[in-house]
């Protein structure tokens, strides 16, 4: 018995090797310096005041669509 897939594959934070795979990952592009800066001042604002509640913060981020996705 035979099958066919229809898969697609998309990778995190579009590193290098995303662009030089074969075939070329689909990724999701993030700010990685701006998701540090959040993280280390939430961690300086904990360090101040350990009372702190948790608080969300949306880092702005793209898909960078390429071969691994069936919609190219």
């Amino acid at each position: 018995m035979r099958y066919k897939w229809d898969i697609s594959m998309v990778s995190f934070n579009n590193v290098i090797f995303s662009e030089l795979a074969n075939p070329s990952l689909t990724s999701v592009d993030i700010n990685i310096f701006q998701l540090g800066y959040e993280a280390a001042q939430f961690l300086f604002d904990q360090i101040e005041n350990p009372n702190l509640l948790p608080r969300r913060i949306t880092i702005p981020h793209n898909l960078v669509v390429r071969n691994s996705c069936g919609s190219v």
